[in-house]
């Protein structure tokens, strides 16, 4: 019975130890903290002998610095991205073009001399380097013309780029405490941040934050190791030339004058005699002719001076509407973009216009950075001169990013948005031209990026009406045209509709089927559409108005729009 006894209790023995066993298992790996820490290798990936990576403020950036010649150099790719988009490869020439508001520097690759407008200068060092891999610029010239600081960190190989003119939220380590990989006590440990140490708060969360040491680690520390939690704004570390612009004494109010062939300048009078409130006339004067950057004129300066008597200012336009041009090949040359700015610059001086309005439309995504260059090299000269530089850009889209809004509201003194197109030529989609929440959500996306003062909001005098037909083989085509904004009320009257409010497109709608049985629909413009369009110029406090275009609107646009947009 002893041993009976015995063995009983060993047993329980043996199954308490085992549970305890289990309870602490089960408390190691839920509760106690990983101490293994993931490799350098891991979390800046593989890095060749002279390379770095290179932390821009709150992310690891793609690209990498190459110390070449003892000196630090960033991946050209990287700049443009990242660091400093003024910094422009020119293939055609083969420089590196940097511009500013008032001069273009010219520094061609593996030499340390470069031209600017005051002469040939030399910085004592290669400034771009060329490998077989890509280009790089010199760090510290860099960091010379551009707003940030950086820090340089061995083993491994790091350089932390700090953005100049910027709110950061920043907080004081309490203790020596890990930063992992990702929120959490089981995530790997990137490094310890020091008792006393300053870093960044990306984002804080509830019980973890994501920070950024100040040797470039970008992890996760725990709440509870932070204090003196603050916002600080860091000043501009660089000062260059400033971007001066234009601005109209009253909101800009502008309409474009379709101008097809030279005897239509002759209307001017005639065409502008019910316009009353317009303060400036756009006509569609030059068409780029050719990549090469050669341009057809129906210019008049006779035209400028009937403007000028009428108290108006005269900004030409230029399209790139033409089967002819590839506008992407045209602004990748140095040459060609010369050659058009130097023309329109001359024609200011010959005709005597006041400015200069860019439509380039359709510009594709690979030819963003060039199209923005064009921009700048052509404020540089408008700047000069006192000639307004605006410019036509779509309603703010995801797909149309690469225009880069923000730098056009920088270099230019009006950017226009065309508030209208929503659905448009070619479209197998039926609607409104500009329904009002698209011409709403344009405005308010376009003051992420501009001022709302040099934000001028365009509108449509004109409509589609729309055709829907099924055809023979079951298959529906849809097609358009367009009519101003008479030509689309004596549509619907003489079909004998009425139209009714279509609350989505905050527009008058009329659809019918005609004669033929097809299927006919449209969104109409009244005073009260165009009142709203106008009240929103004041509502936003936007730089001014635009119209597209002269000859299709009904007379009493005029003093709608210039009651609104007070």
């Amino acid at each position: 019975m002893n041993k009976n006894r015995t063995l009983l209790k060993l047993i329980a023995g043996l199954a308490a130890f085992a549970v305890l066993a289990g309870l602490l298992i089960i408390y190691v790996v839920r509760f106690m903290p990983v101490s293994k820490r993931m490799s350098a290798g891991d979390y800046f990936g593989s890095l060749e002998e002279n390379e770095a990576a290179v932390i821009a403020e709150d992310h690891l950036a793609e690209g990498r610095a190459v110390r070449m010649e003892d000196r630090w150099f960033i991946d050209y790719a990287l700049v443009q991205s990242e660091l400093n988009p003024r910094f422009y490869w020119d293939e055609s020439a083969g420089l590196m073009l940097f511009t500013t508001a008032s001069e273009i520097y010219e520094i061609p690759a593996d030499s340390s001399a470069y031209l600017t407008g005051e002469g040939t200068q030399d910085a004592g060092y290669t400034v771009i380097k060329t490998t077989e891999n890509g280009k790089y610029v010199d760090l510290e010239f860099l960091r010379e013309h551009s707003d940030f600081t950086y820090e340089i960190y061995e083993d491994p190989g790091r350089i932390v780029i700090s953005r100049g003119s910027r709110t950061v939220t920043s907080a004081v380590v309490k203790k020596n405490s890990a930063v992992r990989y990702l929120g959490g006590i089981k995530s790997l440990v990137l490094t310890e941040a020091q008792k006393g140490s300053e870093v960044v708060i990306l984002e804080q969360m509830e019980h973890w934050s994501q920070i950024r040491t100040a040797d470039g680690y970008i992890g996760y520390i725990k709440n509870s190791s932070l204090t003196e939690i603050s916002e600080q704004t860091r000043p501009s570390v660089y000062t260059g030339p400033e971007y001066t612009s234009l601005s109209m004494e009253d909101r800009v109010n502008l309409v474009w004058h379709q101008i097809d062939y030279a005897q239509m300048n002759d209307n001017f009078a005639e065409d502008t005699a019910q316009m009353s409130g317009v303060n400036v006339i756009s006509p569609t004067w030059y068409f780029l002719s050719d990549n090469e950057g050669n341009i057809d004129s129906l210019a008049d300066a006779s035209y400028v001076k009937q403007a000028h008597e009428a108290g108006l200012q005269v900004w030409a336009l230029i399209s790139n509407f033409s089967a002819d041009v590839s506008t992407a090949e045209l602004l990748a040359s140095r040459a060609a973009r010369q050659k058009v700015q130097d023309y329109l610059i001359a024609q200011a001086e010959e005709i005597g216009f006041d400015g200069i309005n860019i439509d380039f439309e359709g510009i594709p995504e690979t030819a963003g950075y060039s199209y923005v260059q064009f921009m700048r090299e052509l404020s540089i000269l408008c700047r000069e001169r006192g000639l307004y530089l605006s410019v036509d850009v779509p309603v703010p889209m995801d797909f149309s990013s690469h225009y880069d809004r923000k730098e056009l509201g920088v270099v230019c003194d009006y950017v226009i948005m065309m508030g209208y197109d929503e659905h448009y030529a070619g479209s197998d989609i039926v609607g409104s031209v500009a329904s009002m929440d698209f011409e709403r959500n344009g405005i308010e996306n376009m003051l992420s990026e501009v001022p709302g003062e040099k934000i001028v909001s365009a509108i449509p005098f004109y409509t589609r009406l729309w055709y829907t037909r099924t055809l023979e083989d079951g298959t529906v085509s849809v097609t358009s045209e367009a009519l101003g904004m008479g030509s689309a009320w004596d549509v619907v009257e003489q079909n004998g509709v009425a139209a009714v409010w279509d609350d989505d497109a905050g527009q008058p709608y009329a659809e019918w089927t005609n004669a033929e049985g097809v299927f006919c629909q449209i969104w109409l413009e009244d005073d009260s559409t165009v009142a709203e369009r106008a009240s929103m110029v004041s509502e936003y406090d936007l730089g001014g108005i635009a119209a597209w275009v002269l000859g299709r609107e009904k007379d009493y646009v005029w003093q709608v729009i210039s009651e609104n947009i007070r």
